[in-house]
C-alpha cells in the first residue's frame, strides 16, 4: 500500500510516518530530499538555508521538484508498503496519484498545539508567538497549496491527542484499505 501524508507544521505528520515505519512501511520524507540535495551541494543546513534552498529549488524546477526526484528513485508498485511524508500541495498528490494508487492521510491539529510542538523542537528559527507562527509557517504552506492537499485527502486524522490515538487511527486506515484492496 502506498500512503501519502500531509498536514500543516507540527500537526503530527512525522509521528504518523513513524507509526507506519513500525508497521513495516518504507518511509520517505520529502524534506529529507531537500536536505540531501543541500548536503551534496555543500550547503550548510540551517532552518533559514533549508527554507531559502527550497524556495529557490521550486522557482528553478517547479513546485513538483521534490516529488519528481523521489519518484525517479522509488518505484511505486502494487504491493509496495511505502509512505511519503510531507506532501505540500494537491498538485504533488495529483502527480503521485497519476502514477500509482495511493491512500492519502491528512494529519490535523489546532494551531496553538502545533505552535507549542514547534517551539519544543528548540530550533533557532522557532516562532516566538502564535501570530508569527501563522504568518511565517502556515501562510507559507498555504501558498504552496497544502490546505488543498489536506482537503483532498482520503482520510483526515487528529494529531491533537496522544500517540496512542494517532496510532489507532493510522492502523485502522491501513486495515480498512487492506481489506478494501484500494491501494493494491
Amino acid at each position: 500500500m502506498i500512503i501519502c501524508i500531509t498536514g500543516l507544521p507540527g500537526a503530527g505528520k512525522s509521528a504518523a510516518g513513524k507509526i507506519l515505519g513500525r508497521m513495516g512501511y518504507k518511509i520517505y520524507e520529502l524534506g529529507d530530499i531537500v536536505r540531501e540535495m543541500m548536503k551534496r551541494q555543500g550547503i550548510k543546513l540551517t532552518p533559514e538555508s533549508d527554507r531559502q534552498f527550497t524556495i529557490n529549488l521550486r522557482k528553478r524546477h517547479g513546485n513538483l521538484v521534490t516529488v519528481r526526484y523521489l519518484l525517479k528513485r522509488v518505484r511505486l508498485r502494487s504491493g509496495s508498503n511505502i509512505a511519503i511524508v510531507g506532501i505540500r500541495s494537491k498538485a504533488e498528490l495529483d502527480y503521485i496519484r497519476k502514477r500509482a494508487k495511493v491512500v492519502t492521510i491528512a494529519v490535523v491539529a489546532p494551531v496553538k498545539l502545533r505552535f507549542e510542538r514547534i517551539k519544543r523542537r528548540h530550533r533557532p528559527d522557532a516562532p516566538r508567538t502564535i501570530a508569527e507562527f501563522v504568518r511565517d509557517r502556515d501562510e507559507k504552506e498555504a501558498k504552496w497549496g497544502e490546505l488543498a492537499a489536506i482537503k483532498s485527502a482520503d482520510y483526515i486524522v487528529s494529531g491533537a491527542g496522544n500517540i496512542v490515538g494517532l496510532r489507532h487511527a493510522v492502523r485502522a486506515i491501513v486495515k480498512a484499505e487492506s481489506r478494501r484492496g484500494k491501494a493494491f
